[in-house]
């Protein structure tokens, strides 16, 4: 019979023989790449800083305008000045419009005894105006007043005006 070899096959013999410099090689690559992250991150940080300053420096030196900032700013100014001022006539003639009724009169179909923004009484013969969407009823005045500022109905936040052309 032939003798056969067995070698002792131990666990340091199943890894490859480059192995330890493989595996060294890989955590240096590791540890450049986390450096370098590091050092990106940092920059990073830095560049805000410094257009922060910039920012901030160029607000509190120039007063935040320039000569040109001033000029843009002042004509958007106007230009929304004009625009509040055309709706605010625009919604002016839709409020006359609105249904003015007195109250207690024959036909006025409302379930409320108080107007909702004065939370007063209505009395007989007072002018109410009716909400065209929602129906709802309110006092000439406190309603008036009330679409000045909003164009919603006090009660349920509808829109008063179906205007298509808000602009």
């Amino acid at each position: 019979m032939a003798s056969q070899n067995f070698t002792n096959v131990t666990l340091g013999n199943y890894l490859h023989p480059h192995f330890a410099a493989v595996l060294t090689v890989a955590i240096i690559l590791l540890v450049c790449l986390t450096i370098i992250c590091i050092v990106a991150a940092s920059l990073i940080v830095v560049i805000i800083y410094i257009l922060f300053e910039f920012v901030y420096w160029r607000v509190v030196e120039n007063g935040g305008h320039d000569d040109d900032d001033v000029e843009v700013e002042s004509n958007l100014e106007e230009g929304v000045e004009r625009r509040r001022r055309r709706r605010q006539r625009k919604y002016r003639r839709l409020m006359m419009e609105l249904p003015c009724v007195e109250y207690g009169s024959d036909g006025i179909e409302t379930t409320s005894r108080e107007c909702a923004i004065c939370l007063e009484d209505y009395d007989g013969g007072e002018p109410c105006r009716i909400m065209p969407v929602c129906k709802h009823m309110f006092h000439v005045a406190c309603i008036d007043d009330w679409l000045r500022i909003k164009i919603t109905c006090p009660v349920c936040r509808r829109r008063v005006f179906n205007v298509k052309n808000d602009r």
